[in-house]
């Protein structure tokens, strides 16, 4: 007996809900970190390695595509300020919050909390990223391989190329 083929939309629903979890990831990581009363450098750390997954992406999305896409360190220095924004203030939140119920004392360092939240949250990102792409494989016209490289003309914004020619 030969298996049925799966819904399209199922599969998509599916893609769509592990890319949803990958990006949550990290802000409940945030606030996990104020719960558990780590510190400032904890909080750092996760925006780096929030950066790096989303390195990971970039290549695995640009090899899917069979083009380069460029890192530069003013691109990685302001992903990463963006990224620690939105984490401090997901943290300062939270932790305002406890402060009204409780007494909060932060972490001075580095401790295995830390490491542990930071793991999970970069090693569930990537398995989501992971499946997701393995459920919504990229789809080439046929005859036609895809290009080499990005257009001069281009905007290339995390994996989205946005080609700025309105035709």
């Amino acid at each position: 007996m030969t298996r049925p083929a799966p819904d399209p939309v199922a599969t998509l629903k599916t893609a769509i809900s592990l890319r949803a979890g990958s990006l949550a990831a990290f802000p409940l990581g945030a606030v996990l970190m104020a719960i558990l009363e780590r510190g400032w450098l904890s909080v750092a750390a996760l925006a780096g390695a929030m950066l790096a997954v989303s390195l990971i992406e970039r290549r695995r999305f640009g090899r899917a595509l069979g083009i380069e896409i460029p890192s530069t360190a003013g691109t990685l220095l302001t992903g990463l300020a963006a990224r620690f924004g939105l984490l401090t203030g997901l943290f300062v939140v939270t932790l305002g919050v406890l402060a009204l119920f409780r007494d909060t004392a932060l972490s001075r360092e580095l401790g295995w909390p830390d490491l542990a939240v930071i793991g999970l949250s970069a090693g569930g990102a990537l398995l989501a990223n992971a499946l997701s792409a393995s459920l919504a494989p990229m789809r080439t016209e046929p005859g036609h391989p895809p290009p080499r490289s990005a257009p001069a003309e281009t905007v290339i914004l995390e994996g989205e190329i946005l080609d700025n020619d309105p035709r």
